[in-house]
């Protein structure tokens, strides 16, 4: 089977249960989505520094990202600096009590707090928008979110492959192109003028388009970043978890810089009614 069948057999399974979890008045299968997507994403981060030869404390990590899950749920994301201190003394005391091969304790304790922060604090946003109040307006930013990102992706997909020439930035990413670039930005932006349209009119549209084009921009270089990360480490996909797909990671990279973009939004810029 192709690849893009398989890519559209997985939408077709996963996109209903996602848009389903967002518009639940309960948070807690959203939430619960949120955290099994960034656990899988995290070892596959850190499967990728261990390419490198690095070892990171899985257990603090898979740790860390719960304890910031928590503190998105419960509303105190002011907190999560002084978690990730407590982390930080977690991998000092682990690194001196167990570290055996002193040239990889540097890199080693870096890959574990960027794990966190890559993969948890950023994915962590997404709970926050679950959690904004009241539960309407989180489910509305949520789908506002996912279909900007989604029909970016879709456009870059479908004309990168008929129109794809020149190369966006060939020794990160060989396979993405400009033209491809152009078509993901034209996608977000009919994706946000049509959630304006159809859903969220208290968003006004030339906030929406702004917020489409600035996500927009964000997710190509997270994309970019993460090809970065798994060049480095000799891997062209995270892993083989989604059928067409790739890796958690992989799906995940240019939702992680936007969500915490949007989540300030919804709390600083929105207009009040």
């Amino acid at each position: 089977m192709s690849n893009l069948a398989w890519r559209i057999i997985t939408a077709l399974i996963a996109l209903p249960v996602l848009f389903w979890s967002i518009w639940l008045t309960t948070p807690v299968l959203f939430v619960g989505l949120v955290i099994l997507a960034t656990l899988l994403g995290l070892v596959e981060y850190f499967r990728l520094a261990e390419k490198l030869g690095f070892a990171p404390f899985v257990g603090i990590g898979v740790s860390g990202v719960l304890g910031v899950h928590l503190l998105f749920y419960i509303r105190a994301i002011e907190l999560i600096p002084a978690w990730l201190g407590v982390l930080l003394g977690a991998t000092m005391v682990q690194g001196v009590l167990t570290e055996r091969d002193f040239k990889k304790s540097l890199p080693s304790h870096a890959a574990t707090l960027h794990g966190v922060v890559y993969v948890g604090v950023l994915c962590g946003f997404l709970i926050g928008l679950k959690r904004l109040e009241p539960v309407e307006l989180g489910s509305h930013f949520l789908t506002f979110f996912f279909m900007v990102i989604m029909a970016g992706d879709v456009m870059a997909y479908f004309v990168g492959r008929a129109f794809g020439r020149h190369k966006l930035a060939p020794l990160v990413s060989p396979g993405k192109t400009i033209e491809g670039a152009v078509g993901n930005v034209i996608g977000s932006l009919a994706a946000a003028a049509v959630v304006h349209a159809w859903l969220f009119s208290r968003l006004p549209l030339t906030d929406a388009l702004a917020l489409a084009l600035t996500m927009n921009i964000i997710g190509q270089l997270g994309d970019l970043y993460e090809s970065l990360l798994k060049r480095g480490a000799g891997a062209k996909d995270a892993a083989a978890v989604l059928p067409g797909h790739g890796g958690l990671l992989d799906r995940l990279d240019s939702l992680l810089f936007n969500a915490p973009v949007l989540y300030y939004y919804a709390k600083y810029g929105l207009p009040v009614d």
